[in-house]
């Protein structure tokens, strides 16, 4: 018998009308058990025929908090003389029993327990249960499709059935199981509620029996605030790129014109799917593997391709980070020195750098023995006259110290030959992205416990510092060059595809559906969380943050454009070098430098290390939940174990070449795969889930249905738009221009190419692989009947949502009746 470690709240009531019965048979309550064998002896000894004298009642283990006599423990066929468990570690199984049928109108439900020795009869309950009260409004959750339990039977062996009666049943599965029992009789009173800790159970239930069951929903931790949630959510949503990727894409795509495609397609496509995993993650309770099982088991692929996803975007995201704390650490050195990348009087610099800290003609003016050729600059064309007496160098490009640095001192990639020969793993930067998984360690560990408190910093920070540099942007020299080339509309390119195509790309990355993280954090929210606004609230922060940091970064580079005589063209790079290039030469030119760069580091490394959190925790819930057994008990091991097996994985960008992987996987591995896993997603819940029986899911948590307008784009508008970009994605990887370090993908080694297509495949074929699978394992004479099962929830456990009165069930199906959808 299957044990499943979740937990669930359980209220049974007789499906009789209430007045029918007296206080104590309208109660029902289930007692713990510690069964083995005595439960297939008790069923198989008691079967439903049985029936106590005209008058009997059951009396409610809540009332009195006491055990069955042992008389009635012989009634029912368990040995009196059999211990007691003495721990709640030692309670296995649940089984309810029929003891009597008091009228044709309903059923009397008993506890099936073994009696304890006489002398440890008045503490036997005590010892098991925690008794606390609850309101109305937390019991009004979860009725919605009783009607899937009701028709969901499992057969089971001969222990398991009534005198060999081969009576179906169904089954339950749960452990930590909270049992609820109305004791007025009215659902508008306080409800009672007894807590049964550690358990690990399976509730059977004859499929003759129809009782009612008004409550069903996973217990699992929840935040202990709700804004840990938003932080978490914000923190998740607001990476690094926020800040190298936005403004850039802003400023080759219309300027200010950009904005109008930006913020159409976040109404349209970006903000409906987040609000979309928001919901499923509140509404299931679920990782990224177990909530299609309440879904859509055909595409429970998704979940594996979440998991490669998050691990490949694992192995490269942290370097990065890495990076930044490297930088970080040697920032503190500038206290006593100067900045490492500001001159040029390093072992690591070459006869062609420029000191970070003066500008090009300066340089070039005290320059001697060098000849600078293929140039044709005004101010190199007048240094030449005086410095090309004595030649000895020939230099093709001046290079600044800042890149200089971050090439030669950080990762060396002078000592390593492209792909076909990355070197050795340089220890500094292994150590620096060991101490990245420790942090990230520490705040996983204990679930959203831990991670709950560690976003209070790195969620805030980011914001502070982020501040604290606007502030200081724009008031340096030339910063208002920079904000009027990122302001600056250019309307006439709204009419070219690629800008709407950059548009939908960037607020689809920006706001992150796909990884499951969304669905990861908001299951452990309270039922009636209001997701939709926390969907406002987050996607509004995380746009708003975008267009912040865009003016950060163009201050800082008006600022380099006026002090070094160039123009903002010549400055803009994308990707990596934007952060550890660019913005520290910026800061090499500010007063206090050592105090800036600190700064802006340690916020590179808060803006990335929430989004490693969120990744990792998707995997670390996802496989919790789907095997609670082998994982979930053990979450610190385990989560060793998922940081191991991702450090191992993100070493080879340790070595000397190993920016060539980082800039392959960020430019390939993830783009494809997610569009295509999100575009599944949406279909899955949208069309066979059903958009309508979602939005009544949402309605059983906030209490308000989603409008016609979601619906509508649920529906139709979020699948064309995630087609539309998923084929322009493939179509670039497979027919376009992919520049990998200045070289076209096509032109690297054929074991580079295999790799490229195995990164970019490997969780697009999860997903029809497993359909295959269940398809297989999936019993039906006919592929048509096989698909009809394959493709309707097969848990009822999560199904069983909310309980509504006559009037709201016909008003739902007067509305299904008008709805488009």
């Amino acid at each position: 018998m299957g044990m499943i470690s979740k937990s669930c709240l359980v209220q049974l009531r007789n499906i009789y009308p209430p007045n029918s019965l007296n206080k104590s048979s309208r109660t029902a309550i289930i007692q713990t058990v510690n069964v083995g064998s005595v439960i297939a002896s008790a069923q198989r000894r008691h079967t439903m025929s049985s029936a106590t004298p005209t008058g009997h009642t059951a009396t409610p283990l809540l009332s009195n908090k006491r055990s069955l006599s042992p008389s009635t423990s012989s009634t029912l066929g368990v040995n009196p003389e059999k211990k007691r468990p003495t721990s709640e570690e030692d309670i296995s199984h649940v089984t309810l029993a029929p003891l009597a049928r008091e009228s044709s109108s309903g059923f009397n439900y008993q506890a099936l327990t073994e009696s304890p020795p006489l002398n440890q009869t008045k503490h036997v309950v005590k010892a098991l249960v925690r008794s606390h009260s609850s309101t109305n409004a937390e019991l009004s959750y979860h009725l919605q499709q009783l009607r899937n339990l009701s028709k969901r039977k499992t057969t089971f062996s001969d222990d398991y059935r009534n005198n060999g009666n081969n009576e179906d049943r169904i089954r339950l599965t749960s452990s930590n199981l909270k049992i609820v029992c109305n004791e007025n009789g009215n659902d508008s009173l306080v409800h009672s509620t007894i807590e049964l800790k550690t358990i690990e159970t399976s509730i059977e239930l004859p499929a003759a029996w129809k009782p009612a069951i008004q409550q069903v929903t996973i217990q699992r931790d929840t935040w202990d605030h709700k804004i840990e949630f938003l932080l978490a959510v914000i923190g998740y949503a607001v990476d690094l790129g926020n800040v190298w990727r936005f403004p850039t894409t802003v400023y080759m795509n219309g300027g200010g014109a950009f904005f109008i495609p930006y913020f159409i397609l976040l109404i349209f496509g970006g903000l409906p799917l987040f609000y979309m995993e928001l919901a499923l993650g509140q509404y299931h309770r679920s990782g990224v593997f177990t909530i299609w099982k309440h879904i859509c088991p055909l595409v429970k692929g998704i979940g594996w391709a979440t998991v490669l996803i998050n691990f490949m975007t694992a192995m490269f995201y942290n370097t990065v980070i890495s990076w930044a704390v490297y930088y970080l650490i040697v920032s503190f050195k500038g206290v006593v020195d100067d900045l490492p990348w500001k001159r040029c009087n390093h072992i690591w610099n070459t006869h062609c750098c420029v000191a970070a800290d003066v500008g090009e003609y300066q340089y070039l003016s005290k320059l001697a023995n060098v000849t600078i050729v293929n140039t044709t600059r005004t101010t190199t064309s007048t240094a030449l006259t005086t410095t090309t007496r004595a030649p000895e160098k020939n230099c093709t490009r001046l290079v600044y110290s800042t890149e200089e640095y971050f090439y030669r001192a950080l990762q060396e990639v002078d000592k390593a030959d492209g792909f076909e020969n990355l070197g050795k793993v340089k220890w500094e930067l292994a150590i620096s992205l060991l101490g990245v998984f420790v942090l990230v360690y520490f705040a996983l560990w204990k679930g959203i416990k831990s991670s709950g408190k560690a976003v209070w910093i790195t969620a805030i920070a980011p914001y502070a510092v982020l501040f604290i540099l606007l502030i200081r942007g724009i008031t340096l020299s030339g910063s208002s060059i920079g904000i009027e080339y990122y302001l600056q509309p250019k309307m006439e390119l709204l009419k070219n595809f690629s800008i709407w195509n950059a548009a939908a790309t960037q607020i689809f990355f920006s706001l992150g559906p796909g990884f499951g993280v969304l669905i990861a954090l908001s299951s452990y929210n309270k039922f009636h969380n209001n997701c939709y606004r926390d969907a406002l609230i987050t996607s509004t922060i995380n746009c708003a943050t975008s267009i912040l940091s865009g003016f950060v970064v163009f201050a800082t580079l008006g600022h380099m454009a006026f002090v070094s005589d160039k123009t903002i063209e010549q400055l803009i790079v994308l990707g990596s070098e934007l952060v550890f290039i660019v913005y520290p030469h910026t800061i090499a030119l500010m007063n206090w430098s050592t105090i800036w760069a600190i700064l802006f580091f340690f916020m590179v490394i808060t803006l990335g290390i929430d989004s490693t959190f969120g990744g990792l925790e998707s995997i670390i819930t996802g496989l919790c939940d789907e095997f609670p057994n082998l994982f979930g008990r053990h979450r610190s091991l385990f989560v060793l174990g998922v940081l191991a097996i991702s450090y191992l994985g993100a070493l080879p960008t340790c070595t000397y070449g190993g920016d060539y992987i980082v800039t392959l996987m960020n430019e390939i591995a993830v783009a494809p795969a997610l569009l295509l896993v999100v575009f599944v997603e949406c279909i899955a819940v949208s069309w066979f889930y059903g958009v309508n029986r979602f939005s009544w899911d949402i309605k059983a948590m906030i209490g308000t249905r989603p409008s016609l307008f979601w619906r509508v784009i649920w529906y139709l508008i979020s699948p064309m738009f995630l087609l539309m970009i998923f084929y322009i994605a493939m179509d670039n990887f497979l027919f376009g221009t992919i520049l990998i370090k200045r070289t076209n993908l096509r032109d690297l080694p054929a074991n580079v190419q295999i790799w490229s297509y195995l990164m970019v495949f490997a969780p697009m074929l999860c997903i029809p692989a497993y359909a295959i699978y269940k398809l297989y394992i999936t019993p039906g004479k006919t592929f048509d009947e096989r698909l009809q099962r394959a493709v309707k929830p097969e848990e009822p456990l999560l199904d069983l949502i909310r309980s509504r009165s006559a009037g709201e069930q016909q008003q739902q199906q007067q509305q299904e009746k008008t709805d488009v959808l």
